[in-house]
């Protein structure tokens, strides 16, 4: 762990906050003068957000065939934390909760109740390796595009299968990267944090880089770094253990865009990553040896993509990709390491939509064959081929009255053939009131460790087997909303009740005492049947000028069909409320306020305490070029151990974040 109280970065945004300070100073009235005619023209022109994962096409957000939250660049940017990632950056997002991962503080997220593998994650449209189903404990599919990188990401509540295949059960989130304009274009931030009680950890920083534009006609090209590193936090009962793993990444990508004329575009890209986790522990057995254990994750990825235009009614696109992430451990002390393993994913894609009368059709197909390389299946790995054809129809079904109609098929090698359909109605009766809902069906296929007969796989105590005979998940979901927009105010409301069978499990087969540890023996299996519904409610008011209030509730109810108890790791009530203020000079601010209700985590009746967290931060776009923010996370310094030992994730104490950006 550093001894060092503040990183470099830390360092290096506090000297260009001085050299902010003194630029702004010296030209006081050309920065009021400028902050004035941005705030004009930010009130002049409030342009909708758009999302293109509802249909694979641009639509208002608002107007969309979906429930769908969009997180802008501007939004996302004021985030300080060097140690953000996916999750960190979407985590208001409505009917979206935490889930434990029980290794190094780890968390991820689901959607409205789902499980945490039920969230299809894509990257400008193409699925990324499905890691956090296959590796234990992991969150690595949150890592693999930087801050820095993304124009905005489109979260999508409810099934998209339709239209995406497996996985999309839960939702959909898409993160859209971005791209320059017509002119060159940059930034470079710099950040850092340090928590309030340093002596524990958690001190980190964060450099970024990002650059693109035009260089010969019709060719761009752009061009994102980023390298951060995090330390451990120790657990203070005990500082032989880590409370919350400490990370090191670097991460780079290329890419360019070559326009042949207005018609027909040309894109190609290739990223790669490499990521340490690394956390204190004590391994379990006799000896209960002190060891450091280090996670290696390696992604990469490359892609190639045309998009044509024919005629005035006929867009086409065809793919193709691949992503590949690996994961290694290292342990010191001598203590034996879990076994690596390696994903590896190719797809071919592509899709055609024209309109035809008062029609706009979209159909299209997909091919993905899938690798895992894990000493724990015969002959070291295995693979599977996935096979599709989806096709959409949206059209005016009625006087302001939209409907979508979708259906894709899915092909599995092994268990064969999956139909995922969808039916969606969108009713705008005036300009203020936006009426929606419909129903889908979705389906998650079971991944080659589930479904191989012969994987045999041995985490520390435990060993998991196979099944030949496991069906994939499957979901049936109906919802209905409304979205009311008046002058200042704006009211949301969802209503959602989901019915999923099939879902997969780990079934005990066996124990065995060896000496004073028990080995357990389990099982892939389904279960039959789970429903989940609830609520997303929200209210946006622009009370005075300069400010404005943000809440979203997701209220959720659970059941396992079978038993008729709730869902483990479930909490009925999340809320996200949000006081922000824009003022004079380019100055902002928000007070943020999260609450997660009580949960169930056993199947005996415990619960989990309820918790509230605040976060202040305050920055200022200093002039075109320069903006600084600086934040302090958990106020309150709420650490969720000294609620309940049970919690399967921690959250950061008190730590303040600083960040920099220059933008050119």
């Amino acid at each position: 762990m550093s001894r060092h109280p503040l990183s470099f970065s830390v360092l290096a945004a506090a000297s260009l906050l001085v050299c902010a300070g003194a630029a702004q100073s010296q030209d006081l009235h050309a920065g009021h003068a400028h902050a004035q005619k941005q705030k004009k023209n930010q009130e002049q022109a409030v342009l909708p957000q758009v999302t293109v994962t509802a249909t694979r096409s641009e639509e208002d957000a608002r107007t969309a065939p979906a429930s769908v939250t969009v997180f802008d660049r501007q939004t996302l940017q004021q985030s300080s934390r060097p140690d953000e990632d996916l999750l960190t950056l979407i985590e208001d997002a409505p009917g979206l909760t935490l889930s434990a991962r029980q290794v190094g503080g780890r968390k991820t997220f689901t959607l409205r109740g789902m499980n945490d593998s039920h969230t299809l994650v894509l990257m400008d449209g193409r699925r990324i390796a499905a890691s956090d189903d296959v590796v234990g404990h992991s969150d690595y599919q949150y890592g693999w595009v930087p801050a820095s990188a993304i124009e905005r990401v489109e979260v999508i509540r409810g099934p998209l299968s339709a239209l995406y295949g497996s996985e999309a059960l839960g939702g959909v989130v898409n993160i859209i990267t971005r791209w320059p304009t017509d002119k060159w274009e940059g930034s470079v931030s710099l950040s850092g944090q340090r928590a309030s009680s340093a002596k524990w950890g958690g001190t980190g920083g964060k450099t970024a880089v990002y650059a693109g534009g035009p260089v010969a006609q019709g060719l761009a090209l752009r061009v994102n770094a980023e390298r951060s590193h995090v330390n451990p936090v120790a657990l203070r009962e005990n500082r032989r253990y880590s409370e919350i793993e400490g990370r090191r990444s670097t991460s780079g990508s290329f890419s360019a865009r070559y326009a042949l004329n207005a018609r027909h575009t040309f894109e190609a890209g290739i990223q790669h990553g490499s990521e340490d986790r690394f956390y204190d522990d004590v391994a379990r057995s006799a000896r209960a040896t002190p060891y450091q254990n280090t996670y290696k994750v390696n992604r990469d990825h490359g892609y190639g993509q045309w998009n044509g235009v024919f005629g005035n009614d006929v867009k086409a696109q065809l793919r193709v990709y691949r992503s590949a992430i690996g994961v290694s451990t290292h342990r010191t002390n001598g203590v034996a390491p879990t076994r690596p393993q390696d994903m590896r994913d190719v797809v071919g894609d592509g899709f055609v939509q024209w309109r035809m009368g008062g029609h706009r059709l979209t159909a299209g197909g997909e091919w993905r064959r899938e690798k895992l390389i894990n000493a724990g299946l015969t002959d070291g790995k295995d693979s599977a081929t996935h096979k599709a054809l989806f096709a959409q129809d949206e059209f005016a079904f009625a006087s302001h009255l939209i409907a979508t109609l979708g259906v894709r098929v899915d092909h599995h090698q092994i268990f064969g053939n999956h139909v995922s359909p969808r039916a969606y109605l969108v009713w705008e009766p005036s300009e203020n009131l936006v009426i929606k809902g419909g129903v889908g069906g979705a389906f998650k296929a079971p991944t080659l460790k589930q479904i191989s007969p012969n994987y045999v796989g041995a985490e520390g105590p435990h060993t998991f087997l196979g099944n030949a005979r496991i069906k994939p998940e499957s979901s049936t979901s109906f919802e209905v909303g409304a979205d009311y927009t008046t002058g200042p105010l704006s009211l949301r409301g969802t209503l959602f009740h989901t019915r999923v069978k099939d879902l997969i499990y780990f079934r005990e087969v066996s124990r065995q005492r060896m000496g004073r540890l028990v080995r357990v023996t389990y099982q892939y299996d389904n279960v039959n049947r789970a429903t989940m519904r609830g609520a997303e409610l929200g209210l946006s008011w622009a009370f005075a000028p300069g400010f404005k209030w943000n809440n979203d509730l997701t209220l959720l109810r659970t059941k396992d069909s079978n038993s008729g108890v709730e869902l483990t790791g479930r909490p009925r009530q999340v809320l996200h409320s949000q006081l922000q203020w824009q003022g004079a000079w380019g100055l902002s601010a928000r007070l943020g306020l999260d609450y997660t209700g009580r949960q169930r985590i056993s199947q005996s009746g415990g619960r989990l305490p309820a918790y509230t967290l605040f976060n202040l931060s305050v920055g200022q776009q200093v002039n075109k070029m320069l903006s600084w923010r600086v934040g302090v996370d958990n106020i309150g310094n709420v650490r969720l151990a000294d609620k309940s030992e049970d919690f399967g994730y921690a959250i950061r104490g008190r730590t303040l974040a600083v960040n920099v950006r220059a933008d050119f």
